[in-house]
């Protein structure tokens, strides 16, 4: 045999082993990610069970969950949702052992102030006894940054005077504290029966359990459900307010839940009592 030849054999060999080498490398390689990605025993799908494409602020989604396994049981199913304003929230967790399960449960969407339109990630996450786990990832749309809905130029005179001289705040209109149901004045002028009847109080009250808050750092040209439900939640709410002046803002709320908020535009203590009045601002949700 020529030397040639012997060195083209030489070469043939080298190339061979070299690639049994490569394969028996990945043979190997794809056998450890073949143990790293062992099929779940447990088995997740998740829908939405409501009709709604898009939703708003404060509705109810509803998901439906059917997790089971063949071979084992289900332990557990957490779900948590994702977004840019909050972040990572646990939604719920729940321990099932139960070879199947299958329920719908309902989510309250968040107001959002730093987006109009919010996508929130919810990860839903079955968990088997030995530890595998099985993901389901649904995306859904929420409406954000809600402005509150504005009342302009609202007038309420003095309570001696028989105008308009209360609020009720369902549908933001004045009425006659003197001949009102009590049930509809949310907010009138109070007027101490001791005191002067041509000076105007200026002090608010209510007849329907309203509690005030006095906040005037509070952004109202750009108020939003949340910031109101917020700053209303943080201040100390009281069942009048008094030593009203033109430019102050008025947060008025029941319970923990904020209602609105007033700016008061200009008030006008004439002779008498009659044309004694204030011009309000107003916005609700």
């Amino acid at each position: 045999m020529s030397q040639r030849s012997r060195c083209d054999m030489t070469f043939l060999f080298a190339m061979k082993r070299s690639l049994l080498l490569v394969i028996s490398a990945l043979a190997l390689m794809l056998g450890t990610l073949s143990c790293e990605q062992e099929v779940s025993t447990v088995n997740l799908f998740v829908d939405r069970a409501d009709e709604y494409t898009n939703v708003s602020p404060g509705q109810y989604i509803l998901f439906h969950v059917k997790a089971y396994s063949e071979h084992s049981l289900v332990h557990r199913i957490e779900c948590k949702s994702f977004e840019s304003e909050n972040g990572l929230e646990k939604v719920f967790d729940t321990v099932v052992d139960s070879p199947q399960v299958e329920f719908d449960y309902p989510v309250l969407t968040k107001t959002y102030t730093t987006s109009e339109n919010m996508d929130v990630k919810y990860t839903f996450t079955a968990y088997a006894p030995d530890g595998s786990t099985t993901t389901f990832v649904l995306h859904v749309r929420v409406t954000g940054n809600v402005l509150l809905v504005p009342y302009e130029d609202l007038v309420m005179y003095s309570s001696c005077s028989e105008k308009a001289n209360g609020l009720s705040l369902k549908w933001v209109t004045p009425v006659i504290i003197q001949s009102a149901d009590t049930a509809s004045i949310d907010v009138y002028d109070y007027h101490a029966p001791d005191s002067d009847p041509a000076l105007l109080s200026r002090e608010w009250r209510s007849m329907t359990g309203l509690k005030f808050i006095r906040y005037n750092d509070f952004n109202f040209p750009a108020a939003t459900v949340k910031y109101l439900q917020d700053a209303y939640l943080a201040g100390n709410a009281y069942t009048s307010v008094n030593n009203l002046q033109v430019g102050d803002i008025i947060l008025v709320g029941r319970y923990d839940e904020a209602i609105g908020v007033f700016l008061i535009q200009q008030i006008f203590d004439e002779e008498g009592f009659d044309n004694d009045r204030y011009v309000l601002s107003f916005k609700k949700k």
